[in-house]
């Protein structure tokens, strides 16, 4: 009893913990996506590194107006398309 008690503590141990993005993080990243016109984005399907990169992105975004704006567009695109292949 205790040896299958100890093993499933182990298991549960090494097993990797994965969390979602945080539901209020994904709406920020809704709203402030919108603004930038990228188009329709599944945000429930974005990983954990998608959403925190766009969060980072969008925290210093530039103005709308200035010369940037198309390159920093073009940035987010290239984010949204991550399939999880750039870790390795």
């Amino acid at each position: 009893m205790i040896r299958a008690a100890l093993l499933a503590a182990l298991v549960a141990m090494a097993a990797p913990v994965v969390a979602a993005p945080n539901e209020q993080l994904l709406r920020s990243i809704e709203n402030r996506l919108t603004f930038w016109n990228v188009g329709p984005v599944d945000y429930k399907a974005l990983t954990t590194s998608q959403a925190a990169a766009l969060h980072l992105k969008l925290t210093n975004a530039p103005s709308r107006f200035s010369g940037r704006a198309h390159i920093f567009r073009q940035e987010l695109m290239t984010i949204l398309r991550w399939d999880g292949g750039e870790k390795k």
